[in-house]
């Protein structure tokens, strides 16, 4: 999920041939969660349907607006380890003693492979390229603020995960960090009157969006590390902390400022599906007033349907 600005521009760049496959995103006995703020490294047969946030906007010196969000994201291999990822979903904009906007996002489209595995230290590392097309969600002046914004841009991005299981120290080993990295290139780039400093086209700036996701899970700890006797519920849950940020980095920018949030929560991994709710923390006051939340129903094809929407398309044939 893409969180207005800070989620909503992300991704990856050129192909390098890729080595291994599992669904889940293992390397060795580490498995990496579909995280809710950034991406996660893998590139498998799954689903997000839906993704349902709430976030509070700045207020600038007024009464905060809120964001509502329902989106979806469905990825679909080609190849074992290369395939395309496509986001979308609605937002709801509301003002207190004004007119709620709602609309469509813009459509993202990502390309993704998965390059490296290396199972003795548990990383795992994808590229891929990023596509965000404009003038495909709703349009006016709260377009910005719904995840419309008027100019395409393309973004390469690297992705990898991390696990913890190769240090001696046994409470840590169910540790695991993940992250991503991206660049946006905007089709179009901002000008601005040079007198006035009001924008006099409809460009965005380039910017650099990322975050990253530490993971603690039980699953691990009780197959890995010590079975502690945990019931199969818990042995399922993974506490998470995320972190996800945009800044500018080309002028003008129209005073886009440097955003951060985090996301605080718990996620429950099956066979098949997964279920993951995170309390967001604004992490400046550029990113938002007060508390919110994000939740995500995942499905994993890989699992559910192996020998058809769960396999590479390649194998179709």
């Amino acid at each position: 999920m893409k969180s207005r600005i800070i989620l909503a521009a992300l991704s990856v760049g050129p192909f390098l041939p890729a080595c291994y496959a599992h669904a889940h995103g293992f390397a060795g006995d580490h498995m990496f969660l579909s995280t809710l703020l950034i991406d996660d490294p893998n590139m498998a047969d799954e689903a997000s349907l839906p993704t349902f946030s709430y976030q509070g906007l700045p207020g600038d010196g007024g009464p905060a607006p809120n964001l509502y969000g329902m989106e979806f994201e469905y990825d679909k291999r080609i190849t074992e380890n290369f395939g395309f990822v496509i986001n979308g979903g609605y937002n709801w904009l509301t003002r207190p003693g004004t007119r709620s906007a709602n609309g469509w996002q813009n459509l993202v489209i990502t390309l993704k492979d998965k390059v490296y595995v290396n199972d003795e230290h548990e990383f795992l590392m994808s590229l891929g390229v990023q596509r965000a097309m404009a003038r495909t969600g709703a349009n006016g002046e709260n377009g910005a603020f719904l995840g419309a914004e008027d100019s395409s841009s393309t973004s390469p991005t690297v992705y990898f995960g991390k696990g913890f299981g190769d240090i001696p120290i046994g409470w840590l080993r169910p540790l695991a960090l993940t992250g991503e990295l991206g660049y946006a290139i905007a089709d179009k780039k901002l000008k601005v009157d040079s007198a006035s400093a009001l924008p006099i086209n409809n460009g965005i700036p380039n910017g650099w969006a990322g975050g990253l996701s530490l993971q603690y899970s039980i699953r691990y700890l009780s197959s890995q590390v010590k079975d502690y006797g945990l019931s199969d519920f818990v042995n399922k849950l993974t506490p998470v902390v995320e972190m996800s940020w945009a800044s500018p980095a080309s002028k003008p920018n129209d005073g886009f400022q440097t955003e951060m949030l985090w996301g605080v929560g718990v996620n429950y991994t099956t066979t098949g599906y997964a279920v993951g709710v995170e309390m967001l923390v604004p992490g400046n006051r550029a990113t938002g007033s007060h508390l919110g939340v994000i939740a995500q129903f995942h499905l994993y094809f890989d699992d559910l349907l192996p020998h058809s929407l769960g396999a590479p398309v390649a194998s179709w044939f």
